[in-house]
């Protein structure tokens, strides 16, 4: 099949595709490294693949779209306006006309490359983009535009959620990536939604167990993820839970990673505040490939967000057999840990104290945790797995099977 890929792809994500030096090319659209999991897979089954994003460094005037290739392999690089609602020289800001420029070119480069099937994530530009162009399309939903909404009341969140509604409205087919999202989406719209999870990296995915790796009772190491200091994230909870193990335990260390939990950022300011920041180390925002060998060396990784539609965060933990801590009521959280972790209030402190003590005394608990996180991933998230199921549904959709 030639399967075009419409989305928020980085230039970063996909170089290993590409001939020649990539140093030239636009930035591409940062923030999705799951498509390029994606495209990876499906250039290794042998399908000729295309990726259709947009690049913030290219000008508005273009003719057409930029383009890049390698083997079975091409990407589409489309303008974006710099500004959402005020002017952007002579054109209006991106929300005004919803996406209207950014739509059309996206829609060219897939008319230019004339691919069997289109599958665009995220509902909103790059979904209605696809369904413009007339070939076969399924449109993933990786967010519910109403929950975001809630959570933002601003004019641009607002345009954003007619659009979704209607690129949910007119798709052919929609899938999202969790049955908490699906449940979330059907409130907006009426019909069939299949749930495909994201895929996890496969640098992790084949990653085998360390069946050997002990638990250090008395100087545990406990992790937390997240990008940005805010209250859906929920990191004051996790702050004052460990605090509280560390009472208990003071050899326990809490390692924290991303944007605004580094030395000096608003995690590590609040801590010391609130005189709880012994035994904790901001580390901050780290590379890819950093970050999950830090991961790895966990003895578990809390997750005290308030809401996921999936959590990525929480399936790469796992897979590389961490138990996990969640909310028993954030979203997708507890049907992404399953049996690998705990889950609890994490609005109350105590409970996510407990928890942590819970685990951290009983190694042969915590083995057992760990296995079963990572033998859950292995039969739901891989990139093997995710790209079956994503494979079968565009058969039937080329086929004029689903409707």
């Amino acid at each position: 099949m030639k399967i075009g890929i419409a989305g928020p792809i980085s230039t970063e994500s996909i170089a290993r595709f590409i001939d020649g030096d990539v140093s030239t090319l636009p930035v591409g659209y940062g923030g999705a490294p799951l498509l390029g999991t994606l495209i990876g897979e499906l250039l290794a089954r042998g399908h000729e693949v295309s990726a259709y994003t947009t690049s913030p460094n290219l000008p508005l005037n273009l003719a057409e779209p930029a383009m890049a290739q390698g083997e079975r392999f091409k990407i589409y690089y489309c303008p974006v306006r710099k500004h959402s609602v005020r002017m952007n020289g002579w054109h209006l800001g991106r929300i005004v006309d919803f996406f209207r420029l950014e739509r059309r070119f996206i829609e060219q480069a897939i008319r230019m490359d004339n691919p069997d099937i289109v599958h665009a994530h995220w509902a909103y530009e790059f979904a209605l983009a696809a369904i413009a162009s007339g070939k076969p399309h399924v449109v993933t939903c990786h967010d519910a535009p109403q929950e975001i909404l809630k959570y933002m009341p601003n004019i641009y969140r607002l345009g954003r959620y007619f659009m979704a509604r209607k690129a949910m409205r007119t798709a052919q087919q929609l899938t999202t990536v969790s049955p908490y999202m699906r449940e979330a989406l059907m409130t907006l719209v009426s019909k069939e939604i299949e749930v495909i999870p994201n895929p996890i990296p496969p640098q992790i995915a084949h990653r085998p167990l360390n069946i050997s790796h002990p638990l250090t009772k008395s100087a545990p190491v406990i992790v937390m993820v997240a990008n940005g200091w805010d209250n859906q994230k929920n990191p004051q909870a996790g702050l004052l839970a460990f605090a509280k193990l560390r009472a208990a335990n003071s050899g326990a260390k809490l390692r924290m990673f991303g944007s605004g939990y580094g030395q000096g950022e608003q995690a590590s300011l609040w801590a010391a505040a609130q005189g709880i920041a012994d035994g904790v180390e901001f580390v901050g925002r780290l590379p890819y490939a950093k970050l999950l060998e830090e991961m790895a060396n966990a003895d578990v990784f809390l997750h005290p967000a308030l809401e996921e539609s999936f959590g990525m965060v929480v399936a790469e933990a796992l897979a590389l057999g961490v138990p996990a801590i969640g909310g028993k009521l954030s979203g997708a959280v507890p049907w992404v840990i399953g049996e690998g972790g705990v889950l609890v209030d994490v609005t109350n402190v105590d409970d996510i104290a407990n928890a942590l003590i819970a685990i951290l005394s009983d190694p042969e608990n915590w083995q057992r945790l760990r296995a079963a996180a990572y033998q859950a991933v292995q039969s739901r998230f891989t990139p093997n797995v995710v790209v079956d199921a994503y494979e079968k549904l565009y058969r039937h959709l080329i086929e004029g099977k689903v409707s």
